[in-house]
């Protein structure tokens, strides 16, 4: 069965498919497309975002996101009512429209986070590989980088880098932390040199572009 997860970016900051399968593709919907990221406009590592794309929205307002979300799972109840629609938002308003399409048909739900979709059988599966296996190509070369571990095969993080230790962090973990143990996260973005909340950034080769360059980027 194919799935298709449906982000609603505005709710939902970040995103890793790393522990998906390859039935799994997604659409992340956002106020404005951002610019495709370095990596996809590359060919050694386009494959990154093969089953990724990025759906601008028309015109602002409270639910301007949703809505089109909702057009989204219309459309594919009528062109492809076999696939299997996940929404990965927090907003429960989204729960009556998919109680309805699943009573006519289209296998849908709502989930507040990716780790809802893995099986507990393949957590316990991953936690069993050698901790040198790669996720992304199977290959017992990863090696431990920026917190994380990096595949020095396919040139990829098998486990996601540490936010702190990437090169876009201008200060200390430790002096990076609200008075109540949370955010922000800040770091300086790599276009506009700011230093600001990097909690809804986008990193992309060991870079960080800032929630404000997203949208002034987005086109």
């Amino acid at each position: 069965m194919k799935r298709l997860i449906l982000v609603d970016y505005e709710n939902i900051g970040k995103i890793d498919l790393s522990l998906l399968d390859i039935s799994y593709r997604a659409i992340i919907f956002v106020g404005a497309m951002q610019q495709l990221p370095k990596a996809a406009r590359r060919d050694s590592t386009a494959h990154r975002f093969s089953r990724v794309d990025f759906q601008k929205i028309e015109g602002v307002g409270k639910n301007a996101l949703d809505f089109h979300i909702a057009f989204h799972l219309g459309r594919t109840f009528e062109i492809a009512p076999e696939t299997e629609c996940i929404v990965l938002s927090k907003d429960k308003g989204f729960d009556p429209l998919l109680a309805y399409l699943n009573k006519h048909g289209l296998t849908c739900k709502r989930i507040a986070a990716l780790d809802e979709l893995v099986p507990q059988k393949m957590t316990e599966l991953v936690q069993q590989v050698p901790e040198s296996t790669c996720n992304h190509c199977g290959r017992g070369s990863c090696i431990e980088h920026l917190g994380g571990k990096w595949c020095s095969y396919c040139g990829q993080f098998s486990h996601s880098p540490e936010q702190q230790q990437l090169p876009s962090r201008s200060i200390p973990y430790s002096e990076n932390r609200d008075t109540n143990g949370g955010g922000p996260r800040m770091g300086t973005c790599a276009w506009c040199s700011q230093h600001t909340d990097m909690s809804d950034g986008f990193f992309d080769e060991g870079e960080w572009m800032c929630p404000g360059c997203i949208i002034e980027n987005a086109r």
